[in-house]
């Protein structure tokens, strides 16, 4: 069980980072093109929503095999409320690392559910307003903070299991 568990939580996660890495490196790019420049709030509105609602089942898997991982290597639930646990070299990275999880919900809910289909939104509607523009900057910004956040939390990953 704890394998499989560990299989699909690192799939889980390549798939999203690797989804966010797509997005930066080919689908942004690729939207500038003269074919696509014209429909680009479309482009990411149907991009966006496919992919937000991968990440949030992303995310709910990760959450769901991260305390199976903990669980089926013989973590007790008291130790997580032990000060002790945490000031561990396992504890401190786990806790660092769950942080940054937090963050990154916090940060996909503001992207996902506001600023990213508002700027989809006014870029078809209005795309050369000034209220487009803060708010395709807002959304950008949010996705590169998930970006920088998610290679965050695959480096603690890699100092939980390696100190």
């Amino acid at each position: 069980m704890y394998y499989v568990s560990i299989f699909v939580h690192i799939l889980s996660a390549i798939f999203w980072i690797g989804g966010m890495l797509f997005t930066v490196a080919v689908l942004v790019p690729a939207s500038r093109h003269k074919i696509i420049a014209p429909n680009r709030g479309t482009f990411f509105k149907i991009i966006g929503e496919k992919f937000s609602r991968i990440s949030w089942i992303l995310f709910l898997v990760l959450i769901i095999t991260g305390i199976t991982n903990l669980t089926t290597r013989g973590f007790d639930w008291r130790l997580f409320f032990s000060l002790n646990f945490w000031q561990t070299g396992f504890g401190y990275y786990l806790g660092i690392k769950l942080i940054i999880f937090s963050i990154v919900l916090i940060i996909s809910g503001l992207h996902d559910f506001y600023f990213g289909p508002k700027a989809a939104q006014l870029m078809e509607s209005n795309p050369g307003s000034p209220q487009t523009q803060t708010f395709r900057k807002i959304s950008s910004w949010l996705g590169r903070m998930n970006l920088l956040f998610g290679l965050l939390i695959l480096y603690y990953a890699i100092r939980v299991v390696r100190g």
